[in-house]
């Protein structure tokens, strides 16, 4: 999506309204908004489940944003984490309908920059909380992201006592496995090993088809796997129901103000390696 696009919040009381900046790569949902995304100032935003979150009681006095739109509310107006968590309070973020699930989804959102910016948002017992800092690079589901901290905190790697690393399809159990990857991962200046490294890590904590539907929200199978190299403009996806992985990188398409916003279905079984000119033009972003 290039800049210039004219935007509204969704909400049927006082939604706020923005010009998207910053062209942006997003992955659609529901054909209403992003759940995940990067921009071309090399911002980066993925939205979660979480069964936890409990969105602030409605301002009327505070410009909304629906949470599907979250995302691209942040890619379209913010270039670094730093910026996007100081302009928290410039939207209030909404619970609202969305596709098949009339109450909302309740959801945390996950930032990172090409500056080393990191930081996870929640809301909490109706008050945004903010985890910034490097510290905080891996996000699952539930629980909240204090709870996860002190789970972690249990096991040898953190000091704890627990040797063992759990094997499990739950969120926190995938956390441990994701954290425990992340600190003995290799460091390579090879950016195809980089992107190849981080899949390993995602393949590894991914919730495969057919999985018990357990859990606070029920164990929903991973679709897809993305990778998004902020230092090369390069956003890499593999699904789990083609064999496949591609990427598209950024500087090879049109993200001049004026252009068309483009679509590419993820779920194609010939895409395969650099898919950056298979993009078609899209009447609406969604």
């Amino acid at each position: 999506m290039p800049p210039g696009l004219t935007r509204t919040g969704a909400v049927a009381d006082n939604p706020a309204t923005w010009t998207s900046k910053y062209a942006s790569v997003v992955m659609g949902a529901y054909d209403k908004g992003a759940a995940e995304g990067v921009n071309d100032q090399g911002l980066a935003a993925h939205l979660l489940y979480l069964g936890d979150s409990q969105f602030e009681a409605r301002d009327p006095k505070r410009p909304g944003v629906a949470f599907w739109l979250w995302t691209q509310y942040v890619l379209d107006n913010f270039k670094t984490v730093r910026e996007a968590i100081a302009g928290l309070d410039q939207a209030q973020i909404i619970e609202a309908s969305f596709g098949p699930y009339k109450d909302g989804v309740p959801v945390h959102l996950a930032l990172s920059d090409i500056d080393k910016g990191s930081a996870i948002i929640e809301f909490v017992d109706g008050h945004a909380v903010v985890h910034m800092g490097q510290r905080y690079q891996v996000m699952t589901n539930e629980p909240t992201y204090d709870q996860q901290i002190a789970n972690l905190l249990r096991y040898k790697e953190w000091g704890g006592t627990i040797t063992e690393l759990p094997g499990g399809i739950q969120p926190d159990e995938r956390f441990v496995r994701a954290a425990y990857s992340l600190k003995y991962l290799p460091k390579t200046d090879d950016p195809a090993k980089s992107i190849a490294y981080i899949m390993g890590i995602m393949n590894n904590v991914s919730v495969p088809f057919g999985s018990p539907y357990i859990g606070v929200s029920g164990t929903y199978p991973t679709w897809w796997r993305s990778v998004m190299d902020l230092t090369n403009r390069v956003y890499a996806v593999e699904t789990t129901v083609t064999p496949n992985v591609f990427w598209v990188d950024i500087d090879k398409l049109n993200n001049v103000a004026g252009a068309k916003p483009h679509r590419l279905p993820i779920y194609e079984p010939t895409l395969v390696g650099d898919v950056s000119g298979h993009f078609t033009e899209a009447p609406q972003p969604f």
